[in-house]
């Protein structure tokens, strides 16, 4: 009896099955997620913010208990990674540079290392240095530095100036610093406390003063302090613009505005082109003296050219730089063979939750760009910590503001002589500089000159220009020549357009003016006698 035939499997259908499931297992499998290209702007703030995280197992040999606490919970504590504390011979360099820096604080005491009684206190490397200090010049310090950060603005950055002097009211909580000018104290900005605490750093800093033969005036009071001071009948005029980037919206970084600076950006950092590095710099994260130095010669030799160029210096502060780390940090750039070739610090502003840019500049000879590579870099930095405030600093106004406190016609004589200075200063140049960043008119304030109840005296006007670092006579008559040029060509336009001449009452008009101007101008420029303080 035969078998029966055999009925062969359809292969073709196990195939097509085989294949569907196949295809629906690769179906049902999760898609890796797609890689995430960053923008140049968003990259370039990634890479600075790696610069600023600290490897955790450096932390190993702290003393600190914080640190130590943070390494022992590692997840493997017993990983060996190189060290990156500092060794003795740096502790000891720090504690020998330390011991070279002349206090600048002054107790509601009085005690200062120079004579209250003098005209300008000054410090600088020819001041005789202290070798003696006590447990109160510490805890000065630290309250000091603390009430920085928690009450600086924009209008405090002369706190790295070493000409200002600090005042500090005996219980710690509030604070001020100023520079004696003309037997004026200026003080720089707001005073550093909260505003319940103003009455009380003004009641104590005026008997201080008062035994020194000083006067008071402010230069770049906030919005807070002008309003409270008001209430106390005090002198105020509005002279400055605060500019502030919002790095977070800020159209430049986010490329829908100023695409040459990002374009001059790129070349820069482009290996095949420039070639450039752009690097971040904490000393908190360890202390470096090589790298200090060499961005300090970048600072110094940008001022060193300058002063040779003869551009006005008005609203210059001469830095250091590296006076008060606890509160700064630094971007720079570095050419090919790694020199620093510019150099920008970003200083805390506690009061408003952000930063200070200032200074931000490149060596002479530099590629050009720097500043605006530095800049660029700053809002990229901040926009990856998600900062929104960054300051550009002062932007004086080319008209007075507001004034209070004063009557009618000196209004009018502070306003015309404001004129001439701000035509002699030139320094329209730097609001055109920030308008190219795109500022948030939203976060921009108004700075003040504040001065005591009643008419200004001329020593509280010269004190203040001289610590603006405007030279009066100079810019007022470079002023005076400037107005009067574009009021000759507005009289020849008008001659023209009428088809007569001025005739003599118009000159004799014109010559009247000018005596008048000239009477007012030499009445400031020309230091006079005055008893009040």
């Amino acid at each position: 009896m035969s078998d029966p035939p055999s009925v062969k499997p359809n292969t073709k259908a196990k195939k097509a099955k085989k294949d569907a499931t196949k295809k629906d297992s690769r179906s049902s499998a999760p898609k890796p997620p797609p890689e995430i290209k960053l923008s140049f702007s968003e990259q370039l703030g990634s890479d600075l913010a790696n610069g600023l995280v600290q490897d955790p197992y450096s932390l190993k040999e702290s003393l600190n208990l914080i640190d130590r606490v943070t390494f022992v919970k590692l997840p493997s504590p017993n990983i060996t990674n190189p060290i990156t504390a500092p060794t003795d011979a740096s502790i000891e360099q720090e504690l020998t540079d330390l011991s070279q820096e002349p206090s600048l604080l002054t107790d509601d005491c009085g005690s200062t290392d120079t004579s209250a009684s003098s005209d300008v206190v000054q410090h600088h490397p020819k001041t005789k240095i202290r070798e003696i200090f006590d447990l109160n010049d510490f805890t000065a310090l630290a309250s000091l530095q603390e009430l920085i950060g928690l009450y600086g603005r924009v209008s405090h950055m002369g706190v790295l100036d070493p000409s200002y002097t600090f005042y500090i009211t005996k219980d710690r909580t509030a604070a001020l610093y100023y520079k004696a000018k003309n037997k004026i104290a200026v003080v720089g900005g707001d005073p550093l406390c909260p505003p319940s605490l103003f009455p009380k750093i003004l009641t104590e800093f005026e008997k201080f003063r008062k035994k020194a033969g000083l006067g008071i005036a402010f230069m770049g009071a906030g919005e807070t302090f002008v309003e409270y001071i008001r209430t106390q009948k005090w002198t105020t005029m509005c002279f400055a613009t605060e500019r502030v980037l919002n790095p977070m919206t800020n159209p430049v970084l986010h490329g829908s505005a100023g695409k040459s600076i990002t374009r001059t950006s790129r070349n820069l950092l482009d290996p095949k082109k420039e070639g450039l590095t752009l690097k971040v710099y904490t000393p908190l994260l360890g202390k470096s003296p090589a790298l200090q130095q060499q961005l300090v010669n970048v600072y110094e030799e940008w001022r060193d050219h300058r002063n040779d160029s003869k551009l006005p210096q008005a609203y210059i502060t001469v830095y250091d730089p590296f006076a008060m780390p606890e509160l700064m940090t630094y971007i720079y750039t570095a050419d090919r063979a790694g020199t620093p070739n510019g150099f920008a610090a970003l200083r805390i502003l506690g009061c408003n939750k952000g930063y200070h840019l200032d200074p931000y500049v490149a060596s002479p000879g530099a590629p050009k760009g720097i500043s605006e590579l530095l800049l660029f870099g700053a809002m990229a930095l901040l926009n990856t910590a998600q900062i929104s405030y960054l300051s550009l600093g002062y932007e004086p106004l080319d008209d007075l503001g507001e004034i209070h406190g004063m009557p009618k016609s000196l209004k009018s004589m502070s306003r015309k002589v404001h004129k001439m200075i701000f035509q002699g200063l030139h320094v329209a140049g730097k609001k055109d500089f920030h308008d190219k960043f795109h500022p948030d008119e939203a976060q921009s304030s108004m700075l003040y000159l504040v001065f005591p109840p009643g008419i200004p005296g001329l020593r509280h006007m010269q004190g203040v220009v001289h610590v603006a670092n405007i030279k009066m006579r100079e810019a007022i008559f470079k002023g005076a020549k400037v107005k009067g040029e574009e009021k000759k060509s507005a009289e020849a336009e008008r001659e023209k357009v009428e088809g007569r001449p001025g005739g003599l009452l118009a000159t004799s008009e014109r010559l009247f003016s000018k005596s008048r101007e000239r009477l007012h101008v030499s009445a400031l420029v020309t230091p006079r006698k005055s008893q009040e303080v």
